[in-house]
């Protein structure tokens, strides 16, 4: 995708790179740089975006939240939002080895020599990343935060897909998201022409939402998810199961999560159930207080348009952001 013309991308210089390749097929990043001059090292967001794992891109702008934006041009910070392999083409392992992947791209002097080179050349602060995601990229940017939890300061995520094998995407659901009915059958039609053997890492034609919204509305998600992911781990794909890991940890900074109060596609109480679990079992723990849940009212997206000074949320993510930046 060419970068979009859009006013939330304003004040940002960006550059656009592949940080791995599927046989021909290459997978990118988007880097967003803030263009002032700055003195030191830039602190870090890491964004993932969202699309229910089957469609989506860093620059779909339609998703891309104003506030990130608004929260980076404020504090200097680079935003770097890599896209990832997508369902039904892909399996739940083949999006984390992706993101295992970026990761390690992300601390290669590759990374360093591209922000040297832009017109303003700059440098970023390893140790004071924050990872932010929706949706799906929220599901991502917990994977990542418990994964690396020693290498991330904090994170600020809105209405996560925190169980992908929960009954609201394993069985049909009575109510469609967004109270939108699409037809069973753009779902089967679609998965008999599907060439396996095709990444997609970028998709955002009217037919892959209408797609994706089948597969939600008829309880689709978790069969595709867990196709030839036997081999991996079971909290790898499951952040409800990752909490039960005696190893467990979250970022020292905390985890902060906003949810729409009427979200359609990612149930609430889902998300509820996440949250007072990480509660308990990090009970006793400096970070336990540093879990942050906000229910506000909106559907599923509400705060793509928000700015970071809206006070909700501002006070919402407060304790994310003051972590980040120590």
């Amino acid at each position: 995708m060419s970068i979009p013309s859009n006013t939330k991308l304003d004040g940002f210089e960006i550059v656009q790179h592949d940080y791995k390749h599927i046989g021909n097929h290459g997978i990118r990043v988007d880097i967003l740089t803030p263009r002032t001059n700055y003195v030191g090292q830039r602190p870090l967001i890491v964004r993932v975006h969202g699309g229910g794992l089957m469609m989506g891109d860093s620059f779909y702008m339609d998703w891309w939240p104003q506030w990130l934006s608004d929260l980076a041009l404020q504090k200097e910070a680079i935003i770097v939002s890599p896209n990832y392999r997508l369902l039904p083409e892909a399996t739940g392992a083949d999006i984390y080895a992706d993101i295992e992947d970026f990761w390690t791209w992300l601390h290669s002097p590759e990374f360093v020599n591209l922000l040297a080179n832009q017109s303003t050349p700059t440098t970023v602060d390893l140790k004071r990343i924050l990872v932010s995601g929706e949706s799906a990229g929220g599901l991502i940017g917990l994977y990542l935060s418990f994964n690396h939890p020693t290498d991330i300061r904090s994170a600020a995520i809105a209405y996560p897909f925190v169980d992908p094998s929960s009954e609201a995407f394993s069985s049909p659901r009575a109510e469609p998201p967004f109270n939108h009915h699409v037809p069973e059958s753009i779902f089967q039609e679609n998965m008999k022409v599907v060439a396996f053997d095709t990444p997609k890492s970028s998709i955002t034609t009217p037919d892959s939402l209408s797609f994706m919204l089948a597969a939600v509305q008829h309880g689709a998600i978790t069969g595709m998810y867990e196709r030839g992911s036997k081999d991996i781990p079971r909290e790898v794909l499951y952040p409800m199961m990752r909490l039960e890991q005696p190893s467990f940890k979250i970022p020292q900074g905390g985890i902060a999560v906003i949810h729409g109060r009427q979200d359609s596609v990612v149930p609430l109480h889902d998300v509820k159930k996440f949250i007072a679990r990480a509660k308990e079992v990090t009970k006793g723990l400096p970070e336990n207080e540093k879990i942050i849940f906000t229910a506000q009212d909106g559907e599923h997206g509400f705060d793509a348009g928000s700015s970071y000074n809206e006070p909700w949320l501002k006070e919402a993510i407060k304790s994310a952001v003051d972590a980040w930046l120590e």
